[in-house]
């Protein structure tokens, strides 16, 4: 028996329809232009284990205002020392008056941008433990206020000292700031 032309087009739609419902099926809801899904924080933190990573936690805390990750990558005994041009003396501050300070900047600023310039290769691959390691490092940090408009634009050298103790992560214990005004 010959099947007629409508017997043969409900055949062909059947088959369509059940191509379409098996490729819907496997693919699901796929977007091919939504992003890759993963976890987000996996290429922005890092656990702190050479001086590198450490520097990235420290300028991603900055350039995302996050104190609490900032707050990560100071030992508990840090200092801060600066020059106090307005006393014209040199001055210094622990890590509480150091997190104050800081919240208090990201609260003030709308954007604050960090940038580390000329990390040489040997010091962010450092990563001995129980061992100090004092090196500076060229910066520049941008604070915008409200319409983007950058208020403030510094350009200084960081002494930092660092540390890893054995089965930690690198923590800063001294911050030199030489920032030039």
């Amino acid at each position: 028996m010959n099947a007629g032309p409508t017997a043969r087009w409900s055949r062909i739609r059947s088959a369509g329809a059940l191509g379409l419902g098996l490729l819907l099926g496997i693919t699901g809801c796929l977007n091919p232009f939504a992003p890759e899904l993963g976890d987000p924080s996996a290429s922005l933190w890092t656990d702190q284990q050479t001086v590198g990573e450490l520097l990235d936690n420290f300028r991603n805390a900055y350039n995302l205002q996050d104190s609490l990750r900032y707050s990560d990558v100071l030992a508990d005994n840090f200092v801060f020392e600066y020059y106090d041009v307005e006393n014209e003396r040199e001055d210094q501050w622990g890590r509480v008056t150091d997190l104050r300070a800081t919240g208090g900047l990201f609260r003030s600023f709308d954007e604050v941008h960090l940038t580390w310039y000329a990390v040489p290769v040997p010091i962010a691959q450092y990563s001995a433990a129980d061992t100090s390691l004092e090196f500076d490092i060229s910066f520049n940090l941008s604070l915008y206020g409200s319409g983007g408009e950058s208020s403030y634009d510094f350009y200084g050298f960081a002494r930092f000292t660092v540390l890893k103790e054995m089965g930690d992560r690198f923590r800063i214990l001294r911050w030199r700031d030489n920032t030039v005004f």
